[in-house]
């Protein structure tokens, strides 16, 4: 009997356990049609027609010539078993996409590692509960609940900026320290609602949210919500879910204004500016925050960090434009192109500022946190607790991004030194001796090095 059923499997290749055929990638910047596909550890594959046509028609007992048969069908051209078999063990079973003869799934598979991604990501929400919150506050993205929001929002402001002013509300903020506190717990109630604004419009789109949970983004402590299902919804959910957000930041600023009018606590219309501030940084598009959700949606490249190396590559003089940017659509080779343009020189700019100062930072850091911990310490043994609260939480806020920093350092030192080796090891030995004096008094030689490089696979993405 086992042995009829590894035969059968042999000729019937299956589904990996859990694999889900999302579809078309709507809206797409690419010149030909993708399709995607779903892991069951939560990884997008990024698939081309016949890929896709191969996968969706494996079901675990249609063999090779079948499965030709009938995608040759979709294709209008003939398609071989040979070449079936082909996609199948050189395409989809190395990304877990069909299962092993066995049935079962390597334990590692290849994921996207996204650069500046989102790093040391813990769940904090389980997906059940966030479906469950999202399915509350979806009707929340009713077109005319939208526009009373953006025009409530609106009227505030004007009243705020011109007729009340914020100086009272400042000042009574520095004057009690318990008021400081209070402050940052608002406002994490807030960044948590900003994460359920983005569960919110997937799930008002059909998309289903996943877990929420918090983790290091360069050198901050971030919450995140996982919405990697709505790449099955068209651009427009997309984009709706990338604005869910700051559309909850919107919302919240609301609510705490509603706050004020009730009680009139000045120290509220503090927390409606600072989360008006927050959504501001949110649209900043050369880090992964919502901004760049929107760039990405909007030119329908699900990385655009991805792209940023082929693009250089193809404004090199007399060089050949990289494959990976001819396979765009040419308005979104351009939008691209312009988004690579502004943001290398700005990541650059950045990373040179902080490299010049980041001595002066550590050191007044470290400055900050023995006086803070002084006057910590000094207050819960003098038995002021509400001080020694603020105080640890000083220490928290100035701490967090140190270690973020080393956190980010470590990982980056590790891609560097990762990709210096692949370098090395893929350089061509003998050539380079050729060229480069090796040894006293002469040139050297040493043997070259071969490499054996895989063909191209699917293009897996990430979050």
């Amino acid at each position: 009997m086992t042995e009829v059923l590894h035969h059968r499997t042999s000729a019937a290749p299956q589904h990996a356990r859990g694999l889900e055929l999302i579809g078309e990638y709507k809206g797409s910047g690419y010149k030909e049609t993708t399709y995607l596909l779903r892991r069951s550890d939560g990884q997008v594959i990024q698939a081309s027609h016949l890929i896709y046509l191969v996968a969706s028609y494996v079901d675990g007992q249609s063999g090779y010539e079948q499965i030709a048969e009938r995608v040759s069908g979709d294709l209008g051209r003939p398609v071989s078993a040979e070449s079936i078999r082909f996609v199948v063990e050189e395409r989809l079973r190395p990304y877990g996409v069909i299962a092993q003869e066995d049935g079962s799934v390597p334990e590692k598979l290849e994921r996207s590692s996204p650069l500046l991604g989102l790093r040391f990501r813990v769940g904090l929400v389980p997906e059940r509960v966030v479906v469950t919150v999202a399915s509350v506050f979806w009707p929340l993205f009713l077109a005319p609940v939208v526009v009373i929001t953006l025009g409530g929002l609106l009227a505030l402001d004007v009243w705020l900026l011109f007729f009340h002013g914020i100086t009272q509300s400042v000042d009574e903020v520095i004057d009690q320290p318990l008021l400081i506190l209070a402050s940052s717990v608002l406002f994490t109630v807030a960044t948590a609602f900003h994460e359920i604004g983005h569960a919110s419009a997937s799930r008002y789109g059909g998309a289903k949210p996943s877990k929420i949970g918090a983790g290091f983004y360069l050198v901050f402590l971030v919450f995140y919500s996982d919405v990697t299902d709505t790449y099955r919804l068209s651009k427009a959910g997309r984009l709706r879910t990338d604005l869910g957000g700051v559309y909850f930041d919107a919302l919240f600023a609301l609510l705490m204004a509603g706050a004020y009018f009730l009680t009139g606590f000045e120290p509220l219309l503090i927390g409606v500016v600072l989360i008006q501030l927050d959504i501001l940084e949110e649209f900043e598009p050369f880090a992964r925050f919502d901004g760049y959700y929107v760039v990405s949606d909007l030119t329908g490249v699900p990385d655009l960090f991805k792209y940023i190396k082929p693009v250089l590559k193809s404004l090199v003089p007399f060089w050949e434009t990289d494959e990976r940017v001819r396979e765009l659509k040419p308005w979104a080779r351009g939008a691209v192109g312009a988004w690579v343009l502004t943001t290398v020189p700005i990541l650059l700019a950045l990373t040179v500022v902080t490299l010049y100062w980041l001595p002066w930072l550590l050191a007044n850091t470290w400055e900050s946190f023995l006086g803070h911990y002084g006057e910590t310490s000094g207050a819960f043994a003098a038995g002021r607790v509400l001080d020694g609260m603020v105080g640890l939480l000083e220490i928290g806020i100035l701490l967090t991004p140190v270690a973020g920093g080393v956190l980010f350092a470590a990982l980056a030192g590790k891609r560097l030194g990762a990709a210096t080796w692949r370098w090395l090891r893929d350089l061509d030995w003998e050539a380079v001796s050729r060229l480069v004096p090796w040894g006293r008094g002469g040139s050297g030689a040493v043997e070259g090095i071969t490499t054996v490089r895989a063909g191209a696979t699917p293009h897996s993405q990430g979050e």
